[in-house]
């Protein structure tokens, strides 16, 4: 990883250390405002590649959001470069069209507020994206641990009646929606709360009360799943 971003650097500094060289070399410490105005937002927008990529929160979408985000702060960047170039070694090689203050920073401050728009648009949508990969994960966990601790239970069974609703039991959860919301957190815990008691009576051979817990899990299951269907 440090390689990687080491890497990204250097190749990021190329276009920085080529614009000085070039901008230096034909006298752009004598140049028009116009040029330094290009200067100046040339280096925002190389520092907002070397930042945007590190505004991205962590879990699994973080190496997608980072490449769209880069993607969006290097685009800015490169517009800008081409940019910088043309309205300074046009004007001074060739004479043309003379470059004002003004047309420059307001073509600067339309561009850079474009990039700003877009950068937070994809922000948002990263981190929406995010929250609900954290929630789908969060229900995926939810299900495969219900499940599993059902079909543990059941080989814990003596009883086959006992089996056989602990194998109904397993296959409901198996089958249960994995998207999860604070809507259905309360009867979760209830579930997990109840297959650990639900364990403890099953090894003691309590068939009556293995029995009670198994409808009760089973009701709060299914009420659970009925308020996901319908989110």
């Amino acid at each position: 990883m440090k390689k990687r971003t080491i890497l990204t650097i250097i190749l990021d500094s190329v276009f920085v250390v080529a614009f000085n060289a070039l901008f230096f070399l034909y006298g752009g410490a004598h140049s028009a405002a116009s040029a330094w105005v290009c200067y100046g937002f040339l280096h925002f927008a190389y520092l907002m590649v070397l930042l945007t990529p590190l505004m991205e929160s962590k879990g699994k979408t973080a190496s997608l959001s980072r490449l769209t985000t880069y993607s969006i702060s290097l685009s800015y960047f490169a517009i800008n470069f081409v940019f910088a170039l043309f309205v300074f070694f046009y004007r001074e090689s060739i004479g043309i069209i003379r470059f004002g203050f003004t047309p420059v920073v307001s073509a600067e401050i339309i561009l850079t507020v474009l990039y700003i728009i877009i950068l937070a648009i994809n922000l948002l949508t990263n981190d929406t994206i995010a929250q609900k990969q954290a929630v789908h994960d969060a229900g995926n966990a939810f299900i495969k641990t219900i499940s599993a601790k059902a079909k543990y239970i059941e080989t814990l069974a003596v009883e086959q009646t006992l089996k056989n609703r602990l194998n109904d039991l397993y296959a409901t959860a198996h089958a249960s929606p994995i998207h999860s919301s604070s809507e259905v957190a309360v009867y979760e815990r209830k579930i997990e709360h109840l297959l650990q008691e639900l364990e403890q009576y099953v090894k003691q051979n309590t068939i009556e009360k293995s029995a009670e817990l198994i409808t009760e899990i089973d009701g709060l299951l299914t009420k659970r799943n009925l308020i996901v269907k319908l989110l």
